[in-house]
């Protein structure tokens, strides 16, 4: 197991009967060669599961992608001004992902860049608005596969615009498929969760002590809010980067109302080390010298600073959700993908309400739709 896990005063209580769902067994199945363009760039239009678990994967792997993306999530006039600014439509592609293919927003910002004389192909289900749409463009469809879009991003939906900015779209998927073998620690974490919540803490922050990690964050946040909160059940969750956080948000954490519980998340990082320059050896910060600082690796003072947060939560006895994903790697965040998704689901199971709905957002959207019409 490569995702380690501390619960620090939480109880995880029994195991589940509960079987996998059914999300898990959904292999992609997508045929790039329908798509003919050649492009450096790619835009992707989508909202929420559409585009939350793409977002996670390349901000994850930015080095290792061969193309460019743009995530398009509004139809702001200046963000899709910004987009075309940069962006030739000679060697750029528009993927517009929306599993109805009636999300009026995805398809607003569609026309905007067809307008401005982009080509696309988008990842939709078969006979909707988006594929009739492509059909009178002449254009061909990557197909979105039968599930929900939070719960989509080891399918077609994330794993094909992976695979065409140049990520090893199989790789994570195999990751994907050994984090859902991790059925008893997300029942676990699931169960701590909805201990902290009854013992008052109903406030859930997730620091990410790894920038390539932070790309998980709203992916996390839509899993948990998504899934979750229905019927007066579940948490909020916010986060930030980590270590600055702690410069701001620690004063709310423990000066504040006393209804947070750390989720933390980390993973390896580079063996890099701090050079002190000779000519600054002894200025003195805080009683020492920069010089105890010289050779030692910047991977440590970002641990020393989780340490600090740690050791402090403990002093107070108060409790805390620890998640060290021991390789950073795509077969590792692949994994950690699906232990989220799983985690979010049994969340929703335990709490008694249905994880797969989102009756909330479905009424809230239907509202927007008609206010654009009145």
């Amino acid at each position: 197991m490569t995702i380690e896990l501390d619960f620090h005063k939480l109880e995880t209580g029994e195991a589940v009967e509960e079987e996998l769902p059914d999300f898990t067994e959904i292999e992609p199945d997508y045929d790039l060669d329908k798509i003919d363009k050649e492009f450096d760039y790619l835009i992707v239009i989508g909202n929420g599961g559409s585009i939350t678990s793409l977002r996670a994967l390349y901000y994850t792997f930015l080095e290792e992608a061969d193309k460019h993306l743009d995530i398009v999530s509004t139809m702001d006039p200046d963000r899709l001004q910004q987009v075309t600014d940069h962006t030739d439509p000679e060697n750029t592609l528009v993927m517009p992902i929306s599993k109805s293919g009636s999300t009026i927003g995805v398809i607003e910002s569609l026309m905007f860049f067809i307008n401005k004389g982009y080509d696309f192909n988008p990842l939709t289900t078969p006979g909707s608005p988006l594929h009739k749409i492509a059909e009178r463009f002449d254009r061909s469809i990557i197909e979105h596969q039968d599930v929900g879009g939070r719960f989509s991003g080891l399918t077609n939906t994330a794993l094909a615009p992976a695979e065409l900015i140049g990520l090893e779209s199989d790789v994570i998927r195999a990751g994907g498929k050994e984090g859902y073998l991790m059925k008893e620690e997300a029942v676990k974490t699931a169960k701590a969760l909805k201990d902290a919540e009854e013992k008052g803490y109903d406030q859930v922050l997730t620091p990410f002590y790894s920038s390539r990690m932070f790309g998980f964050y709203p992916l996390l946040v839509q899993l948990m809010h998504e899934t979750v909160c229905k019927e007066g059940e579940g948490q909020s969750f916010f986060g930030d980067h980590a270590p600055e956080y702690q410069h701001h948000t620690n004063q709310r954490l423990f000066g504040g109302k006393q209804n947070i519980v750390p989720f933390f998340f980390r993973t390896s990082h580079r063996h890099q080390k701090i050079q002190i320059p000779e000519n600054i050896l002894d200025i003195e910060i805080k009683g020492r010298k920069l010089a105890d600082l010289n050779n030692e690796k910047l991977s440590d003072a970002l641990n020393a600073e989780f340490a600090g947060v740690k050791k402090a939560l403990e002093d107070e006895k108060r409790p805390y959700i620890d998640l060290k994903l021991e390789h950073s790697s795509f077969k590792g965040y692949g994994r950690l993908m699906a232990f989220l998704q799983l985690t979010a689901y049994y969340s929703a199971v335990i709490r008694g309400v249905d994880p797969l709905n989102q009756p909330d957002v479905e009424k809230s959207k239907n509202m927007g739709l008609e206010e654009r019409f009145k």
